[in-house]
């Protein structure tokens, strides 16, 4: 039987939904996953309207491994990622391995932000939002 690789998603009985490189094993029924990371979602009431954070943590926060088999009657589905998500984990994975190779590489950035696009609303820099402001408040 042939094995299948994919970054996604293994939703667990438990309820938590764990994101990584999935190998897909047949024949020992179940899936290894590397660099496994908890995907939690908090909704947040904004004054555009209702959003969704996305958090990603390391699934087995204090262990050395980078490979953990999942067995299939542990897992509710597996899915593949959407770009967005994978983008977030890719990022997240890059920032978690220079921390653990050396902690003083660790950027300070949040790498969870996604980058805006003209779908997601208004983009703007720092001057032309000043401008545009100053604008308003002369005409008023």
């Amino acid at each position: 039987m042939m094995h299948q690789e994919f970054t996604g998603i293994i939703k667990l009985i438990t309820n938590e939904s764990i994101i990584g490189k999935v190998l897909v094993c047949e024949e020992e029924n179940g899936f290894v996953i590397e660099h496994p990371f908890v995907v939690t979602e908090t909704q947040l009431q904004t004054p555009g309207g209702d959003m969704v954070k996305l958090d990603l943590r390391p699934w087995a926060k204090f262990s050395k491994e980078e490979l953990f088999f999942i067995d299939k009657e542990k897992t509710i589905t597996v899915y593949e990622s959407d770009d967005r998500l994978l983008k977030i984990y890719n990022r997240t994975l890059k920032k978690y391995l220079t921390y653990v190779e050396d902690p003083s590489k660790c950027p300070d950035t949040d790498i969870n932000r996604l980058d805006l696009t003209e779908e997601m609303g208004f983009k703007s820099n720092v001057h032309d939002a000043r401008n545009c402001l100053e604008k308003i408040y002369k005409a008023s």
